[in-house]
């Protein structure tokens, strides 16, 4: 069987096959605004569950949507806290610059694109109203080194797309994958998607050639509830999962930063020296190669409901500049930081970064205070201070 899955991606004539530590491609598929405890009562969801493992410590990382979304490919979401356009300059790198080190080939799937590379804000369906796709579900175009090039811009292609790909046996080694705003819940709710992401993953869990070494992390982007701490459910699927875990728990703090920990772990990957060091791996992927997780903050105290300042903040006086990486930092991989972003950013190695490689997770506070605000030092390698936390999964 792997034979066959070198001869789909030999169809990618540019990208490289490149075996993983635990698996050989990664996608992630995102539905919307869901409260944990809500979800895990639904039935497709724990029919879904049965076939992986269920992360019941994974936390989306603020309100509204987007900057979750920017986060997961770019280490940081740069104080953004709404869903309007937004740019983040050429010197940001993302996952993509981590894959293209090893030229190992990706895609984004959103449904509802009218074509490869789309860049507008939205399509609609036919009576003109109803919103179809929407630019702030698509982690990658918001960033110009990405959407200024034009090999890259043509990696954001359509669903249908991946099920041609799926059935040629031609998928990346990491893909995105966006339904739109019926079938993520956004405009209809928990049942309708639920049943939709039912429908849609169970062929692809029949397909032995589609699941060979690969894993699969259906997620929610954010809560719906603002007022509560930001928890949402998350399953690990496919057939790099091993088979004593599926159907058990995992019990670890996660959120959309552990994409980037995970995946750059898995194929020894350099770190973009953001949020992305530090992120917990997810378990089952540190126990194969041996990488030990920091320990975690105290889950308890975790909310991620508000932005902190940043960049992207639209309030004038939560407005700040872009902090640099931290050059110093070792990742997941066990990497320094990627070229291209010593080389951006070289003339602010000396400067102070908020990203320590500790993993906490910062947010904007409560409404009432900002105590938990990321706190800027001396660029530096990362020290522990504490034991590792163990791992527990639970059936």
């Amino acid at each position: 069987m792997r034979f066959g899955l070198l001869l789909g991606w030999a169809a990618a004539a540019s990208a490289a096959y490149v075996p993983g530590k635990a698996f050989d491609r990664f996608i992630t598929i995102w539905l919307e605004n869901q409260d944990y405890t809500k979800v895990v009562e639904d039935n497709d969801m724990k029919e879904i569950a049965k076939h992986g493992i269920l992360l019941t410590e994974y936390h989306g990382l603020t309100h509204p949507s987007q900057p979750n979304y920017v986060a997961s490919v770019g280490g940081d979401y740069f104080g953004l806290n709404h869903d309007e356009f937004v740019q983040v300059p050429t010197n940001v790198s993302t996952l993509v610059d981590l894959l293209d080190t090893k030229n190992i080939d990706w895609r984004g799937y959103f449904e509802g694109v009218p074509g490869p590379g789309y860049m507008g804000p939205a399509t609609h369906a036919k009576d003109g109203h109803q919103l179809i796709y929407v630019r702030k579900h698509n982690p990658f175009v918001s960033y110009d080194s990405i959407s200024r090039n034009g090999t890259r811009l043509l990696k954001l292609q359509s669903l249908a797309d991946f099920q041609t790909d799926v059935k040629n046996n031609a998928l990346p080694q990491y893909a995105h994958v966006s339904p739109n705003m019926l079938n993520d819940g956004h405009d209809t709710g928990l049942h309708y998607a639920t049943n939709w992401t039912q429908t849609f993953l169970n062929p692809l869990l029949d397909n032995k050639q589609f699941m060979e070494k690969t894993l699969v992390l259906l997620t929610y982007d954010e809560s719906e509830t603002y007022s509560k701490p930001n928890r949402i459910v998350s399953v690990l699927l496919g057939g790099a999962v091993p088979d004593k875990l599926k159907g058990t728990k995992d019990d670890t703090l996660y959120s959309h930063y552990s994409i980037l920990s995970t995946v750059e772990n898995n194929w020894s990957l350099p770190s973009l020296g953001r949020y992305d060091v530090g992120a917990n791996v997810f378990a089952f992927v540190a126990e194969i190669s041996g990488y030990k997780n920091h320990a975690s903050d105290d889950i308890a105290a975790v909310n991620n409901s508000l932005s902190y300042p940043g960049f992207l903040n639209w309030n004038p006086s939560e407005y700040r500049p872009i902090p640099p990486p931290n050059l110093k930092l070792v990742g997941a991989g066990g990497q320094g930081v990627v070229d291209i972003v010593k080389t951006e950013w070289k003339l602010a190695a000396g400067d102070e970064t908020p990203y320590d490689g500790s993993g906490h997770l910062y947010d904007g506070g409560d409404g009432l205070k900002s105590e938990n605000e990321p706190v800027y030092k001396p660029q530096a390698e990362y020290t522990p201070q504490g034991a590792v936390r163990s791992v527990r999964f639970d059936a």
